[in-house]
């Protein structure tokens, strides 16, 4: 362990191959049906539960999660939904060396993993630490039927020494535990000391043009890289003129990052994809990558090469740009072993049918997988991310990593909207209601690498509830020994970032949403993510009874005689209704349906006063056939002059 905390924070160990060699893989809850066979299904999507095998173990019914053969260390574990007990077993033992409540465990709970340990992320639970084994370990479930999770674990060449993980001895790292909690805890990854300075400049680059900011023709290693587009505010806004070619975001888009190393290309991604905040600029704290408040974009992966280096800012747009650059640089030759830093971005912006595969990377030679950023610009509030990463490492027919769910690979669950920022992984950007919009999320896999020897690809499918025309942007991170594939050049076709626009009212409707009410029982919300609605919202009346009471006021202009018509929702769960209109009861109407749809409906015409209609709405019961909670839902009302 006091070799491998370390590498919790100190990056530079990304830079050269793995010593002693390993290789990654994750065991995970994926949906078996995707295994091999003739009634494979690459694309199936029963991802909870399943586990390796149960069995017994002192009287008590386990599900096995991981069944690990050492040397290795596993060095995550996550799940959306935590629950029962966790157990590990080293090396064949039959009593286990942990043994916490699960939820407790990956929520910083149990000693010593707390947070920045272990934490909850936008309903997703982490862990990051080390837990070594000499020659094998188990983990197990208890009581955690329908389980979310993954365990990532790395596998050491045969005869490597591997000290297991013994409870009893935490005391002896105590320092390293402390150290990585502190450099984790502050974003802070190692340094070395004596950086220089260099390519600090403010330019103009113009439309066009290709700005060369830093040359450097010595060995040594870019520490950190700077960039920042100066904008008219401090603060972090949503350009309000989407399409201008002058907007941060698309100034951002049109201005490519290209960097070569030792004659190579090693970077080639639009600037604000590169930096993990497309689009524009928003909030960004992790270990490797930060977006500053005063707008710098930084990145702290080391970039090691042999004899020179070159980066550029590659104008593609109609438009100047400012820009100011600046770089830290160790000046110290690198090892003669080491590894060139490389992005890429992929794009596409297309139907999301059929459910399809996404190639974030595909290369040849020797290095290491870190991570990736995505972009979706998404027209629908429906959950764009039921697909699963799949990694295969060294010509692998089938991935030795298989996820359960792009968000659960970004470390979060749920397709939660939340943001969220943590050492490792983040979502700093989710526009709404539900998914719509402008979404960014990322994950380094920093201490959770996947080292490769001969290739690498690395895939995430596009699962999207709803078929629309969407648009995913992926930049793919990795180290890679020179002379291995280059970046694949920039789609310039797809840099444009289509514009999402919400919701709108219908013309003259007064919403459900805005109406003033009383109820006798019930609850009233205000339900969103719909959008089939006005405005993109209902009134929800919920868990009622028969004989409840609705009473809604809705303001009427001038009087006069008017055809009252409603956007009512069906559902299986909605109920049998009489609606009065200022005390004339209407014939009862059911609102179930097989489906979730709205329906607009005349409730006939009526004289009213000036001021306002009082509508009420009394609850009579459900179908037979109706699931529970005799729900009400109303999209909007339009009043029809007659």
């Amino acid at each position: 362990m006091k070799t491998l905390l370390p590498q919790m924070w100190d990056l530079r160990y990304l830079s050269r191959p793995p010593k002693p060699s390993f290789t990654a893989a994750q065991a995970s809850s994926y949906d078996r049906a995707s295994n091999p066979g003739p009634n494979s299904d690459p694309f199936a999507n029963g991802d909870a539960g399943q586990f390796i095998r149960t069995e017994v173990n002192d009287g008590r019914t386990e599900q096995v999660m991981a069944d690990l053969k050492g040397p290795g260390t596993v060095v995550r574990v996550w799940s959306a939904n935590p629950k029962g007990t966790i157990r590990f077993y080293f090396d064949g033992e039959s009593k286990p060396r942990i043994e916490a409540t699960m939820a407790d465990f990956l929520t910083g709970k149990v000693a010593p993993f707390y947070d920045p340990f272990a934490y909850s992320a936008a309903q997703g639970t982490d862990l990051y630490f080390p837990f070594p084994y000499a020659k094998s370990l188990k983990v197990t479930a208890e009581n955690s039927d329908h389980l979310y999770y993954h365990v990532n674990y790395r596998t050491y060449a045969t005869g490597t020494r591997v000290e297991t993980f013994d409870p009893g001895r935490l005391s002896k790292v105590e320092r390293e535990i402390k150290t990585a909690a502190e450099h984790l805890t502050r974003l802070e990854p190692a340094m070395p000391r004596g950086l220089a300075t260099m390519g600090h400049a403010l330019s103009t680059v113009e439309p066009g043009r290709r700005e060369l900011c830093l040359q450097l023709g010595q060995p040594g290693t870019v520490s950190e890289l700077r960039v920042r587009v100066p904008m008219s505010t401090k603060t972090f806004i949503k350009e309000p003129d989407w399409d201008s070619p002058d907007a941060t975001h698309n100034l951002m888009r049109n201005l490519l990052l290209e960097m070569e190393c030792d004659g190579e290309r090693t970077i080639e991604a639009p600037l604000g994809d590169f930096f993990a905040t497309a689009p524009g600029v928003n909030p960004l704290k992790s270990l490797a990558f930060e977006v500053t408040d005063d707008g710098w974009l930084v990145c702290r992966m080391p970039m090691p090469f042999q004899r020179n280096a070159r980066i550029w800012l590659n104008n593609v747009g109609p438009v100047p740009v400012k820009v100011e650059t600046a770089a830290k640089v160790e000046t110290k030759a690198p090892p003669k072993d080491a590894y060139h830093f490389c992005a890429q971005w992929t794009a596409e912006y297309a139907s999301t049918r059929p459910i399809r595969d996404m190639h974030l990377l595909d290369v040849r030679g020797e290095g290491y997988w870190i991570g990736s950023n995505l972009h979706v610009s998404n027209p629908d509030p429906a959950w764009w991310g039921e697909g699963d990463e799949k990694a295969y490492v060294d010509g692998e027919s089938f991935p030795s990593t298989f996820g359960t769910g792009t968000e659960d690979y970004y470390g979060y669950a749920w397709g939660s909207s939340m943001l969220f920022q943590r050492p490792y992984h983040g979502q700093n950007r989710c526009d709404g209601p539900g998914s719509f919009g402008q979404t960014n999320v990322h994950r380094w896999n920093l201490f959770d690498p996947i080292p490769y020897t001969k290739s690498l690809k690395f895939d995430l499918e596009m699962w999207h509830w709803a078929a629309v025309k969407a648009a995913f942007d992926r930049t793919a991170y990795w180290y890679a020994k020179p002379g291995g594939t280059a970046p694949v050049r920039t789609d310039r076709t797809l840099l444009m970032i289509p514009k999402m626009e919400p919701p709108k009212p219908v013309e003259g409707a007064i919403e459900g949403e805005s109406l003033k009410y009383e109820n006798t029982g019930g609850k009233v919300e205000i339900q969103d993510g719909f959008f089939a609605l006005s405005g993109g919202k209902q009134l929800w009346w919920i868990d009622n009874q028969p004989g409840n009471k609705l009473v809604l006021h809705v303001p009427v202009k001038e009087a006069g005689r008017y055809e009252v018509i409603g956007n009512f929702c069906h559902a299986r769960d909605y109920g049998l209704h009489q609606i009065s209109i200022n005390g004339n009861p209407l014939t009862p109407r059911s609102f179930y349906g097989t489906g979730v749809e709205w329906q607009k409906i005349s409730l006939g015409a009526f004289d009213l006063p000036a001021g306002e209609m009082v509508m009420e709405v009394t609850c009579l019961g459900k179908q037979p056939e109706a699931l529970p909670g005799m729900m009400f839902g109303l999209d909007y009302l339009l009043l029809v002059k007659k």
